[in-house]
């Protein structure tokens, strides 16, 4: 259940018929591209620490309860991998990728999410699979997510599974620059809320060339990173149990928006590329909730994340 970023995020019958196109025609598309150059790595990892001051997913906080008081901060931690085919088998058939997401809270013995004792509050663990549309400047993206609960009494209740399909344009290809990066992303639960979550997302990154600043010493690797998220749920409130009106129907859910304050510390401290990346990044979010339900309402967080990649 986290938030994607980078968090989020069609229904399950178009995901067949996404792959596919994915997939036709995959050598015609690649015929007229160079070759990789000697050593492309073609096996990539990650692993990334968040400390926020709230857990907010799909517009519903996860980490706040009646009398909590002073606040009690979140813990995130990914670990992730990636394979790029192209490298590996001389065709580009794609990129498969996994992780491993945890959060640990504090207060969670105190949360409607509580059963067990400890305060891990969730595992999820996500396979997928993106490709470049052949022909078109779209990116799509496949994948299965696993969301585990080890705290919530009943073995049944500790787990559920989504399926999700995602379509990225790649605006700069299209009108020459980089502009909004828009996204949409449809993730259908199978398992025990049976329901539909749909995001549509638009994001922008300033350089610090971008905004004037990049002549003054030590501000060239920032960057400012404004987003506008639209979630529409489909029976997910109700059935998942925060709509609190038992109904079947399709809703504009929330609004979130964001800021992100990048810093490449590996390129401040001079750290080679062949040793990988080093980010540190801080965030500041407001869900505003267009159906307010039950734990469903305006919510305004943050944090900061430390991120290694090579």
């Amino acid at each position: 259940m986290k938030t994607v970023w980078a968090e989020a995020t069609a229904a399950a019958i178009v995901m067949a018929s996404f792959a596919g196109m994915a997939l036709a025609g995959a050598d015609d598309a690649r015929q007229d591209q160079p070759p990789e150059p000697a050593g492309a790595k073609w096996l990539s990892f990650g692993v990334d620490y968040t400390l926020a001051s709230d857990y907010v997913w799909r517009g519903i906080n996860l980490s706040e309860y009646a009398g909590e008081g002073r606040e009690k901060l979140n813990h995130q931690m990914g670990v992730s991998f990636a394979v790029d085919t192209e490298p590996l088998v001389g065709t580009d058939l794609g990129t498969v990728t996994g992780s491993v997401w945890f959060a640990w809270y504090a207060g969670q013995d105190d949360t409607a999410f509580a059963g067990g004792s400890g305060h891990l509050q969730e595992v999820d663990y996500t396979l997928s699979w993106s490709r470049d549309v052949p022909g078109l400047p779209v990116t799509s993206e496949i994948g299965w997510i696993a969301y585990q609960f080890p705290q919530v009494g009943g073995d049944d209740a500790q787990w559920t599974h989504e399926v999700y399909v995602s379509l990225a344009l790649d605006d700069e290809a299209v009108f020459g620059q980089d502009l909004l990066n828009p996204y949409v992303a449809c993730y259908l639960d199978v398992d025990d809320v049976r329901a539909t979550w749909i995001e549509l997302g638009v994001s922008h990154e300033f350089t610090a060339a971008d905004l004037g600043i990049d002549g003054i010493p030590g501000f060239e690797p920032l960057t400012l990173t404004p987003s506008l998220v639209l979630g529409i749920d489909h029976r997910y409130y109700d059935r998942s149990g925060v709509g609190g009106s038992g109904g079947t129907g399709t809703r504009l859910a929330n609004l979130q928006y964001g800021l992100d304050a990048g810093y490449d510390l590996g390129a401040a401290l001079g750290l080679p590329e062949r040793y990988g990346s080093l980010t540190l990044n801080g965030f500041v979010r407001f869900s505003d909730a267009l159906h307010d339900a039950g734990p469903v309402g305006d919510e305004f967080w943050g944090g900061v994340t430390i991120a290694y990649g090579w």
